[in-house]
């Protein structure tokens, strides 16, 4: 940095620098040249294999935007396209700028070498929509014709799972949809026949201590789902296990669940309860309409039935 106000002394520009202004300035010009629009939808890169006899190769475009074909090394520099329509530009000595402005742009095929002539194909440049797969980079790479036949037949088996691929992919956004619908249309009609709220207030501790409370129970359609809170005030985690619906001393109980039940990684468990925590729980019932008015009581316990809590006043469903 210069202080003193005065102009200063720049470095002269080396010849690569002068080289990499050229073809910003080359890529800038082409960029120019063309009518604003919305950049296209899909773009990428690709690397294609030459054999040591040469090659074909299609590189397709989308009008408008500027693609770079890349060489491992230089270029014999001139380059021959079949139509005026392709713009086609020195980007190095070891690559081109390839540009169309418009979308009506026929085929053209250019021919390519290398200086040491490792490398030769042909060339064919394709305007695609601008919501097919196009191509802003492409890097050539001299291959044995071994990796160049494996490459093709890779590539063969792509483009023929593709379509294969793209229904399974169509089919199981269809089942999702298809699955949320379902879920939506029995929580509906569960709600047109019956939805209430039933507040409760009951609770029962162990030794540990940890407490069990019964905060309320949801009656939705036929089942019935009664909330509850597990605070552990021990110093050991509660691993939850089992969770019992008693009625006329059999359990009544559906599945289980636990706020911290993806914390746990054994299927044993319904979830674990870290010390000081405490996690909500519920207990679904699959047909509580059996036994409604009738005195229930919730009881859940670790692994085999021990630490056991059971809060069998105060529950009833109306």
């Amino acid at each position: 940095m210069t202080l003193t106000g005065q102009p200063a002394a720049h470095p002269r520009p080396s010849l690569a620098a002068l080289a990499t202004v050229a073809a910003l300035a080359t890529v800038a010009a082409l960029a120019a040249s063309a009518p604003a629009q919305a950049a296209p939808a899909l773009a990428g890169d690709a690397e294609i294999l030459v054999a040591p006899q040469g090659g074909t190769a299609e590189v397709p475009l989308h009008a408008g935007t500027v693609c770079i074909l890349s060489f491992p090394e230089p270029l014999v520099p001139r380059a021959i396209a079949s139509s005026a329509d392709f713009q086609i530009r020195t980007w190095s000595e070891d690559a081109i700028a390839v540009f169309t402005a418009s979308g009506e742009t026929q085929p053209a095929t250019v021919a390519l070498a290398t200086v040491s002539g490792q490398i030769k194909l042909n060339v064919t440049l394709r305007v695609v929509p601008a919501t097919e797969p196009a191509l802003t980079l492409v890097r050539f790479k001299a291959a044995s014709e071994a990796a160049v036949r494996e490459a093709h037949v890779a590539a063969g088996i792509e483009k023929a799972i593709a379509p294969i691929r793209q229904r399974v992919e169509q089919t199981r956004q269809d089942l999702d949809a298809l699955i949320r619908r379902s879920e939506d249309h029995q929580i509906a009609d569960q709600l047109l026949r019956r939805s209430e709220v039933i507040k409760l207030n009951s609770r029962a501790r162990n030794r540990d201590p940890v407490i069990l409370h019964v905060t309320r129970a949801t009656l939705l359609g036929n089942a019935g789902y009664l909330v509850f809170d597990i605070q552990n005030r021990s110093r050991s985690p509660y691993r939850l296990a089992r969770v019992r619906v008693i009625a006329d001393g059999r359990d009544v109980a559906g599945d289980a669940y636990l706020s911290a039940g993806l914390a746990t990684r054994d299927p044993a468990l319904i979830g674990v309860v870290a010390p000081g925590a405490t996690e909500r729980g519920v207990a679904v019932i699959p047909l509580s309409r059996a036994v409604l008015g009738r005195p229930l009581a919730l009881e859940i316990s670790t692994s085999g039935g021990r630490s056991a809590i059971r809060v069998d006043r105060g529950i009833a469903l109306r």
